[in-house]
């Protein structure tokens, strides 16, 4: 019965950390993409008179999102889910 228990606590401790983080990843990438769909002219405009655009700039922060996201997400699984996998183990 203790397995069950802490089985159904990982679950849950999993969905808890990965939903918002879904959605901190998704959300961002689906908003950039339609923009780059229906708006490219947007992402085409040069941030202060200079050679780079909007759409880069947006675009290599996008993928530092994701980094971090990543990053929280490493943070997390080791500090929530790893002790309930030890539990399971033992």
């Amino acid at each position: 019965m203790r397995n069950e228990d802490l089985f159904k606590r990982l679950i849950d401790t999993k969905k808890r950390i990965i939903r918002p983080l879904l959605f901190l990843t998704v959300i961002p990438y689906l908003a950039f993409i339609y923009v780059i769909a229906f708006y490219p002219n947007y992402f085409s405009n040069m941030l202060l008179n200079s050679n780079v655009s909007i759409g880069i700039i947006l675009g290599f922060l996008l993928i530092i999102v994701i980094w971090i996201v990543t990053l929280l997400y490493v943070y997390l699984a080791n500090k929530h889910i790893e002790p309930i996998i030890k539990d399971l183990n033992n």
